[in-house]
């Protein structure tokens, strides 16, 4: 079965790019996966979630590993 595509907006970008940052992508993986998105060239992971947000987007959660 294919996955459509959704726009998924990361709900917690602060810890790592400061307030005010907005980040959006789309994905067709399902939700639950981990994707790997590059952001202001820095790698990141996101968690996606099935919680809907406004607009039609869906919530993505920033997976952030302290080394």
């Amino acid at each position: 079965m294919a996955h459509v595509a959704r726009t998924y907006l990361v709900t917690n970008p602060t810890a790592l790019f400061g307030p005010g940052r907005r980040i959006t992508f789309r994905s067709s993986a399902p939700a639950g996966s981990v994707v790997f998105l590059e952001v202001d060239g820095r790698p990141v992971r996101v968690l996606l979630t099935d919680t809907p947000m406004t607009g039609g987007r869906r919530a993505a959660e920033l997976q952030i590993t302290y080394l």
